[in-house]
């Protein structure tokens, strides 16, 4: 029994799984990189819309400061006309703004919160505020509320007087201010000329610097926090799109490898397995992926497996159970076969003596005993290397074709037969014909002189007999 091969080749679950589970991780990255990508992005966008606003917010404690200013001033210089009637176009522009709850510090500083500003406590603020840009933030309202208390006292200077008495939506709107009973005294010159210098004072313009400064700073601040916390994103969202991108190619690749693999591995070696499964030979089992190595396995199998069954049917169809020489049918075949050669040729018929007696008198048993004797005979004289020229065509009946032979070589086998049979104790009637040229004459002139020549051969032993009690 043959020994049992096992397949040989990578087993497809070994390449496919360890891919699918890449190329599924690689998606799961790119997902969360895109995701991570949009959340950049997203947040970027905020900062910058929260810096703008955050920046506006700052910018308009300026702004509002400096309209309030000029407004305040233009009032102070000429709080009425001539003819004794208010100002109104340098009081109402100032009215419109400080109305505006939007434009005042509290309202500013609270809206800051919302941007990380503490306006209880600066030295606590985040995101976009650190210590230093909070300071400067509560500096700036400070210095606007300083200014506001200063428009204030310079308004209420002014107030006592009829000709020039404020309104009372603009009383009601602004801080009372309570003058001391100098400034009670003076005349009304003597207030406005107060007002005025209030207004233009050293100290009112070193708090209008400050504002500008100080929003300058803090916008500056702001904006390069935001311009690093944006660089810090583009950098985040670069490498994300360079590992997405990297996890893109990693799939095109993956796919690629997988795909060369099972062109390589499992189209390729199917298609030739075909082509070579219709030429009814082997298949190669060792260049695919284990899967269709074990296929290509089990049909060579098969193939063994037929080829032992053949090599049966033809050993029970072609050779003699008895004596193992090819039998009736093989020797019939060799005679149908064109002689292709010029060569010399040598037939020899061969039938044992005295087999019926034999078999009548001690059986069969003794008959096939005398057969295979026979057959020893004519293997060790006759038989050639490959052992398919000597048949056993009857039941005591042999043919010998020898070629490529001369009669002296023949005439030496036939002697060293003979001796055989002595050896064997066993007596066989043979006859022979020779040519030098078999495929002039042909194999069956060559037989029929041979069987002649052995019927000679086969009387010439029976006259040598003593008393018919011997059947030949």
């Amino acid at each position: 029994m043959k020994e049992k091969r096992k397949a040989k080749g990578l087993r497809s679950a070994v390449v496919f799984i360890p891919t699918i589970i890449t190329i599924s991780i690689l998606y799961a990255l790119i997902l969360i990189s895109t995701i991570m990508i949009d959340n950049d992005t997203k947040e970027m966008s905020k900062s910058n819309e929260d810096v703008t606003d955050c920046i506006d917010l700052i910018t308009t404690l300026q702004s509002s400061s400096s309209k309030l200013s000029a407004t305040a001033i233009s009032f102070a210089h000429m709080p009425s006309y001539p003819n004794g009637k208010l100002n109104e176009n340098a009081l109402k522009p100032y009215v419109d703004e400080y109305s505006d709850d939007g434009h005042k510090p509290k309202y500013i500083l609270k809206e800051l919160k919302k941007y990380g500003y503490d306006n209880e406590n600066p030295k606590n603020s985040n995101s976009y505020f650190n210590e230093q840009t909070a300071n400067l933030v509560k500096d700036t309202a400070d210095a606007v509320e300083t200014l506001l208390y200063i428009q204030s006292h310079a308004f209420y200077l002014i107030n006592d007087y009829v000709n020039v008495a404020l309104p009372h939506e603009f009383t009601s709107l602004v801080p009372q201010y309570d003058l001391s009973l100098e400034e009670i005294e003076l005349s009304f010159d003597e207030r406005q000329d107060l007002a005025l210098e209030l207004l233009l004072n050293r100290e009112y313009s070193i708090n209008q610097e400050l504002i500008s400064q100080n929003t300058r700073e803090a916008t500056s601040v702001i904006t390069s926090s935001a311009l690093k916390r944006n660089n810090e994103i583009s950098f985040r969202i670069k490498l994300m799109r360079g590992f997405l991108w990297g996890s893109i190619l990693l799939i095109l690749l993956a796919n690629l490898v997988l795909f060369i693999i099972l062109l390589k591995k499992l189209v390729f070696p199917i298609i030739k397995f075909s082509k070579r499964i219709d030429e009814n030979k082997r298949l190669d089992e060792k260049h695919a992926l284990y899967e269709p190595n074990y296929l290509a396995k089990a049909y060579n199998n098969l193939i063994d497996r037929h080829k032992d069954f053949e090599d049966k049917l033809r050993e029970v169809a072609e050779i003699d159970s008895l004596t193992g020489l090819p039998n009736r049918y093989c020797y019939n075949e060799f005679l149908r076969k064109e002689i292709i050669n010029d060569r010399s040729t040598c037939v020899l018929l061969l039938d044992i003596n005295n087999l019926k007696y034999t078999n009548d008198t001690y059986g069969h048993a003794k008959g096939d005993e005398l057969i295979k004797n026979a057959s020893f005979c004519i293997k060790e004289c006759f038989l050639d290397q490959e052992g398919k020229n000597c048949y056993r065509i009857g039941g005591d009946e042999f043919v010998a074709i020898i070629d490529n032979i001369n009669e002296d070589e023949i005439e030496k086998l036939i002697q060293e037969f003979n001796e055989k049979q002595k050896q064997y104790n066993v007596s066989i009637a043979i006859g022979y014909s020779y040519c030098n040229n078999v495929k002039e004459i042909g194999y069956e002139k060559l037989i029929m002189d041979a069987d002649k020549k052995m019927y000679i051969n086969k009387e010439l032993y029976k006259k040598s007999l003593k008393g018919d009690s011997i059947y030949c």
